[in-house]
Protein backbone atom coordinates (compact mmCIF):
# COMPACT_ATOMS: atom_id res chain seq x y z
CA UNK A 1 0.00 0.00 0.00
CA UNK A 2 3.08 2.11 0.30
CA UNK A 3 2.30 3.52 -3.15
CA UNK A 4 -0.76 4.99 -2.66
CA UNK A 5 0.16 6.47 0.86
CA UNK A 6 3.48 8.12 -1.14
CA UNK A 7 1.26 10.17 -3.79
CA UNK A 8 1.53 13.64 -2.52
CA UNK A 9 0.42 15.32 -5.79
CA UNK A 10 -1.62 16.78 -8.07
CA UNK A 11 -2.84 13.97 -10.98
CA UNK A 12 -4.46 15.37 -14.36
CA UNK A 13 -7.89 13.16 -15.01
CA UNK A 14 -8.97 12.58 -18.35
CA UNK A 15 -11.01 15.70 -18.78
CA UNK A 16 -7.81 17.76 -18.33
CA UNK A 17 -9.04 19.02 -14.49
CA UNK A 18 -6.51 18.00 -11.74
CA UNK A 19 -6.87 16.38 -8.36
CA UNK A 20 -4.71 17.33 -5.57
CA UNK A 21 -3.87 14.05 -3.74
CA UNK A 22 -1.96 13.91 0.38
CA UNK A 23 -0.84 10.42 0.79
CA UNK A 24 -3.61 9.07 -2.34
CA UNK A 25 -6.26 10.85 -0.26
CA UNK A 26 -7.92 13.27 -2.85
CA UNK A 27 -8.39 17.05 -1.08
CA UNK A 28 -9.31 18.97 -3.90
CA UNK A 29 -9.99 19.24 -8.03
CA UNK A 30 -9.22 22.46 -9.95
CA UNK A 31 -10.15 22.87 -13.07
CA UNK A 32 -6.63 24.23 -14.53
CA UNK A 33 -8.50 27.25 -16.07
CA UNK A 34 -10.29 24.89 -18.62
CA UNK A 35 -13.44 26.62 -20.20
CA UNK A 36 -15.52 23.12 -20.09
CA UNK A 37 -18.26 22.14 -17.80
CA UNK A 38 -17.59 20.27 -14.56
CA UNK A 39 -19.19 16.86 -15.10
CA UNK A 40 -19.33 16.36 -11.09
CA UNK A 41 -20.60 12.54 -11.36
CA UNK A 42 -17.67 11.82 -13.96
CA UNK A 43 -14.93 13.77 -11.54
CA UNK A 44 -16.29 11.83 -8.32
CA UNK A 45 -16.31 8.69 -10.26
CA UNK A 46 -12.65 9.07 -11.94
CA UNK A 47 -11.14 10.15 -8.26
CA UNK A 48 -12.85 7.18 -6.36
CA UNK A 49 -11.35 4.88 -8.88
CA UNK A 50 -7.96 6.47 -8.87
CA UNK A 51 -7.73 6.61 -5.13
CA UNK A 52 -10.35 3.77 -4.15
CA UNK A 53 -11.79 6.45 -1.61
CA UNK A 54 -15.57 7.38 -1.94
CA UNK A 55 -15.92 11.30 -2.59
CA UNK A 56 -18.17 14.28 -2.85
CA UNK A 57 -17.33 17.61 -4.24
CA UNK A 58 -18.21 20.40 -1.80
CA UNK A 59 -19.00 23.25 -3.91
CA UNK A 60 -16.49 25.02 -6.83
CA UNK A 61 -15.13 28.32 -5.70
CA UNK A 62 -12.44 30.82 -7.62
CA UNK A 63 -8.64 30.20 -7.48
CA UNK A 64 -6.18 32.47 -6.79
CA UNK A 65 -5.70 32.08 -10.28
CA UNK A 66 -7.61 34.08 -13.27
CA UNK A 67 -10.48 31.72 -14.51
CA UNK A 68 -9.26 28.57 -12.54
CA UNK A 69 -11.94 27.45 -10.23
CA UNK A 70 -11.28 24.56 -6.89
CA UNK A 71 -13.35 22.94 -5.32
CA UNK A 72 -12.66 20.67 -1.77
CA UNK A 73 -13.21 17.08 -2.10
CA UNK A 74 -14.60 15.54 1.26
CA UNK A 75 -14.03 11.59 1.66
CA UNK A 76 -16.75 9.87 2.80
CA UNK A 77 -16.74 9.55 6.55
CA UNK A 78 -17.12 5.89 6.54
CA UNK A 79 -13.94 5.68 5.09
CA UNK A 80 -12.39 7.57 7.84
CA UNK A 81 -10.67 5.17 9.34
CA UNK A 82 -8.90 4.08 6.00
CA UNK A 83 -8.22 7.55 5.72
CA UNK A 84 -6.35 7.45 9.16
CA UNK A 85 -4.36 4.27 7.77
CA UNK A 86 -3.02 6.19 5.27
CA UNK A 87 -1.75 8.77 7.27
CA UNK A 88 -0.07 6.06 10.13
CA UNK A 89 1.67 4.31 6.89
CA UNK A 90 3.06 8.08 5.28
CA UNK A 91 4.50 8.95 9.24
CA UNK A 92 5.81 6.00 9.21
CA UNK A 93 7.60 6.06 6.20
CA UNK A 94 8.35 9.59 7.33
CA UNK A 95 10.22 8.32 10.90
CA UNK A 96 12.07 5.22 8.66
CA UNK A 97 13.39 7.86 5.98
CA UNK A 98 14.30 10.36 8.93
CA UNK A 99 15.75 7.37 11.37
CA UNK A 100 16.43 4.32 9.20
CA UNK A 101 15.01 2.38 12.45
CA UNK A 102 11.41 1.24 13.48
CA UNK A 103 9.24 2.97 15.75
CA UNK A 104 10.26 2.01 19.15
CA UNK A 105 7.12 0.62 21.71
CA UNK A 106 8.01 3.85 23.98
CA UNK A 107 8.53 6.70 21.49
CA UNK A 108 5.46 8.66 22.91
CA UNK A 109 6.58 11.70 21.67
CA UNK A 110 6.46 10.88 18.16
CA UNK A 111 3.16 8.77 18.55
CA UNK A 112 1.69 11.29 20.32
CA UNK A 113 2.48 14.27 17.76
CA UNK A 114 2.10 11.89 14.42
CA UNK A 115 -2.07 10.96 15.67
CA UNK A 116 -2.68 14.58 16.41
CA UNK A 117 -1.66 15.70 13.73
CA UNK A 118 -3.21 13.20 11.16
CA UNK A 119 -6.24 12.56 13.15
CA UNK A 120 -7.26 16.26 12.44
CA UNK A 121 -5.87 15.50 8.71
CA UNK A 122 -8.43 12.77 8.78
CA UNK A 123 -11.37 15.00 9.73
CA UNK A 124 -10.36 17.46 7.38
CA UNK A 125 -10.47 14.88 4.72
CA UNK A 126 -13.83 13.53 5.15
CA UNK A 127 -15.22 17.07 5.57
CA UNK A 128 -16.36 16.42 9.27
CA UNK A 129 -16.22 18.84 12.67
CA UNK A 130 -13.74 18.40 15.33
CA UNK A 131 -16.31 16.69 17.90
CA UNK A 132 -17.38 14.01 15.42
CA UNK A 133 -15.77 11.32 16.06
CA UNK A 134 -14.17 10.30 19.22
CA UNK A 135 -9.92 10.90 19.03
CA UNK A 136 -9.58 7.97 21.34
CA UNK A 137 -11.48 5.69 19.48
CA UNK A 138 -9.04 5.12 16.79
CA UNK A 139 -5.11 5.80 18.51
CA UNK A 140 -4.63 2.29 19.43
CA UNK A 141 -5.32 0.88 15.63
CA UNK A 142 -3.32 4.25 14.23
CA UNK A 143 -0.17 3.37 16.40
CA UNK A 144 -0.59 -0.17 15.57
CA UNK A 145 -0.21 0.33 12.81
CA UNK A 146 2.26 2.83 11.88
CA UNK A 147 5.06 0.59 13.69
CA UNK A 148 4.16 -2.28 11.90
CA UNK A 149 4.48 -0.15 8.86
CA UNK A 150 8.01 0.66 9.55
CA UNK A 151 9.18 -2.72 10.40
CA UNK A 152 7.65 -3.48 7.17
CA UNK A 153 9.58 -0.89 4.98
CA UNK A 154 12.70 -2.04 6.79
CA UNK A 155 12.30 -5.59 6.54
CA UNK A 156 11.92 -5.31 2.83
CA UNK A 157 14.37 -2.65 1.79
CA UNK A 158 11.31 -0.08 0.77
CA UNK A 159 12.74 3.34 0.70
CA UNK A 160 9.43 5.21 -0.52
CA UNK A 161 9.93 9.06 -1.48
CA UNK A 162 8.31 11.21 1.50
CA UNK A 163 8.32 15.04 2.26
CA UNK A 164 7.26 16.41 5.72
CA UNK A 165 3.93 18.07 5.35
CA UNK A 166 3.48 22.13 5.84
CA UNK A 167 1.23 22.21 8.91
Amino acid sequence: MTAITTQTRWVTLSNGFDVALLHGIPTRLSNNGLDIPADDAQLVEEVSKLTELSVVIKGWEESEEAGEKEAVLCVDALQFEEVLRRLALASAALFVDRYHEPIERDSVDWDNAEYARDFNHAVACCCLDAGDMNREDYVKVYVEQMHAETRRLLDSGESPMVEAEDD
